[in-house]
């Protein structure tokens, strides 16, 4: 994918499109395309500072690690999606690390000139303020749908959450949303078995499709109304 298809993409969908027009403008002049090939990392946590990148195809998977543990799958950003931002705000190191889990193509906005950026306008800080918001409303959303006592309903919002068809997203391939049964059950936090059990009533639900690590999601609003029963 060329720098300016990429640009279009994420000029489309996503932080980037709901900035100030200048602010659009600055961001595209500093980027410059990055290929990610599928269990490719972006960074680890604890990598040196540096910039965001932002989702043009593919999908890029967080990885939360705390407290001395192995790194766990938490979510998964898609096309539109930006991250990478936590040296920006802080100045310290990765706290996050991100893995491609297909083949993905991002552009990238250096440190620098995101410094640059925040300095010279008041309107380019405020954009790049709103990007630490988005991505915190990712953060407390993960750990809403964790907090759901029953598993069935709450695969179902993170599989909402994960594939992003609640918010349009759509998928890189006709049979649906590259993602697996275990990818799912770790960012769910259930067992392999439990998920494969329920992604089966959804089918039988006509909610989903499932095929080789692909989930289609053929009803999300069925499947939103599942995982958040009224009270």
């Amino acid at each position: 994918m060329e720098r300016d298809e990429a640009g279009r993409i994420l000029l489309a969908s996503g932080w980037l499109a709901r900035q100030p027009p200048a602010v659009s403008a600055a961001v595209m002049r500093r980027a410059r395309p990055v290929p990610f090939q599928a269990g490719e990392h972006v960074f680890h946590a604890d990598d040196a500072p540096g910039g965001i990148y932002g989702i043009a195809a593919g999908a890029i998977g967080i990885l939360v690690a705390t407290g001395g543990r192995a790194p766990r799958l938490a979510h998964i950003l898609r096309q539109g999606a930006w991250f990478g931002h936590g040296p920006l705000m802080t100045g310290g190191r990765r706290a996050l690390g991100f893995r491609a889990m297909e083949p993905s193509v991002t552009l990238h906005i250096p440190l620098a000139a995101l410094d640059e950026l925040s300095r010279a306008s008041l309107e380019g800080a405020r954009s790049l303020a709103v990007l630490a918001n988005a991505n915190m409303g990712v953060a407390i959303a993960t750990v809403s749908d964790l907090l759901i006592a029953r598993a069935d309903r709450r695969i179902a919002a993170v599989l909402l959450r994960a594939t992003g068809a609640a918010q349009g997203v759509p998928p890189t391939d006709a049979e649906g949303y590259r993602l697996t049964q275990a990818e799912l059950a770790d960012m769910a936090n259930a067992s392999r078995q439990v998920v494969n059990r329920t992604l089966a009533g959804f089918a039988r639900q006509g909610w989903i499709a499932s095929g080789y690590q692909r989930i289609a999601i053929r009803d999300a609003a069925a499947l939103a109304a599942f995982a958040t029963p009224p009270d």
